[in-house]
């Protein structure tokens, strides 16, 4: 597996983590932990972008992962 593709792969994977936090902090009842849930979203936005930005920079510097 190329380093782009593990990249691709890394932010589908914080994706899938934002996306679970997100639903857990709907649907807590704890309002410590619905907070804390959210916290973490918030955080894994923030991967989430670096990830992005990382990316584009893979494609740019190497057009054998355009498109992963």
């Amino acid at each position: 597996m190329t380093v782009g593709a593990q990249v691709k792969q890394c932010l589908s994977t914080v994706k899938g983590i934002e996306a679970s936090l997100s639903s857990l902090a709907i649907t807590s009842q704890d309002e410590d932990a619905k907070r804390t849930f959210h916290e973490m979203m918030m955080v894994m936005a923030e991967v989430k972008e670096d990830l992005k930005i990382r990316v584009g920079q893979l494609e740019m510097e190497e057009f054998q992962y355009k498109g992963f």
